[in-house]
């Protein structure tokens, strides 16, 4: 991949943006949210399981993706496809990766006759020569594909390379919705994460982008607000809260952002039509496009003209029957239908 590979500590990355928040003077409280009412222009009242009300200028729905049950999203989309991942960290006797690198996608049919369901790939990141994180991924299906299938694909796998497992250290369980329609951006709620469909429909990243865009999005709501006369920030009491909602979700969703998501949808559209022989080819194609396009594919940093680009060169250097796939499927599909919509639509 031509880069270095760490992995996250769950637990420790949660501590340090509870620190962050601590030391910002961020109050919580003990409860859980049961609805959200719209009262009037000034603002919202958030309803508790325990009775209490809290009474807000604007609400943000950003604890995951079930906290999306208190927003509303675009109508007419794709149904909800799903990326799941089973994972574990081990002690072996031998690894047969290079423990100095990271295997980023071993689409290898590892059973020698095909997969039952849609297909699924390896992670490898080696902590030392006999300690190793494997992680049996299926980067997109309809319906989803069980973390028992995928522990069991794991394991065939790894018995397929002799590789003997002496201890296991931790098990990991992934489940990300993928796909998911655009939130209503006229709605007076606000989200932000996996509840605002930032997940990358074609690859199942978020935190990236969630941890990079979080404090210009708190400058946006911050801005709708206030206004700023001089260099003096003042509040301004009769900006109504559906108004300000509106310019926060316009930070959060421009034009731009919206049509490089439909480009993403067509390209996890095109994936979950993939049998593995498919995906193989498909990401023979991507990986000899330029090192810039397919690492800002990957991390979502390409802008919608740029993605024209990406799309020119793998029709290029694709081969015929994935051209003819890609053609087919810009034609015949709902989500080829609506990138060129998105696109023409300035």
């Amino acid at each position: 991949m031509g880069r270095a590979y760490g992995r996250v500590s769950r637990h420790k990355l949660r501590e340090e943006l509870l620190r962050r928040c601590a030391s910002a003077g961020v109050k919580y409280l003990e409860s859980k949210v049961e609805r959200i009412v719209e009262e009037t222009d000034k603002g919202s009242v958030v309803s508790c399981t325990n009775g209490m009300l809290i009474s807000c200028r604007l609400v943000t729905a950003a604890s995951g993706a079930a906290s999306g049950r208190f927003l509303n999203y675009e109508r007419g989309g794709p149904e909800i496809c799903v990326q799941t991942a089973y994972g574990i960290e081990v002690n072996v006797e031998l690894c047969p990766y290079d423990s100095q690198a990271m295997v980023f996608m071993d689409y290898r049919d590892y059973l020698g006759g095909g997969e039952d369901g849609p297909p699924s790939f390896l992670y490898v990141m080696p902590m030392s020569s006999t300690q190793v994180f494997f992680e049996e991924t299926c980067l997109a299906a309809r319906p989803l594909l069980s973390f028992q299938k995928l522990k069991e694909r794991l394991h065939a796998r790894l018995r397929k390379m002799n590789v003997k497992i002496t201890e296991l250290l931790e098990e990991e369980w992934s489940y990300i919705p993928v796909g998911v329609a655009i939130p209503d951006t006229t709605q007076q709620h606000l989200g932000f994460g996996a509840a605002a469909s930032m997940v990358h429909p074609a690859t199942g990243y978020s935190v990236v982008r969630s941890l990079s865009e979080a404090p210009s999005y708190a400058a946006a709501i911050a801005s709708a607000l206030r206004a700023k006369p001089g260099n003096q920030l003042v509040r301004v009491p009769d900006i109504s809260a559906k108004a300000a909602a509106l310019q926060a979700w316009n930070a959060l969703w421009p034009k731009e952002r919206k049509r490089q998501r439909a480009f993403f949808m067509f390209g996890l559209e095109l994936i979950l039509q993939l049998d593995v022989h498919g995906i193989r080819m498909f990401f023979s194609t991507f990986f000899q496009l330029p090192e810039w396009l397919w690492k800002g594919f990957l991390a979502a940093n390409l802008s919608s003209a740029e993605l024209l680009w990406f799309a020119l060169m793998t029709f290029m250097v694709a081969p015929n029957d994935l051209r003819y796939r890609l053609v087919r499927h810009l034609m015949m599909d709902s989500s080829g239908s609506n990138l060129i919509r998105m696109y023409t639509s300035l």
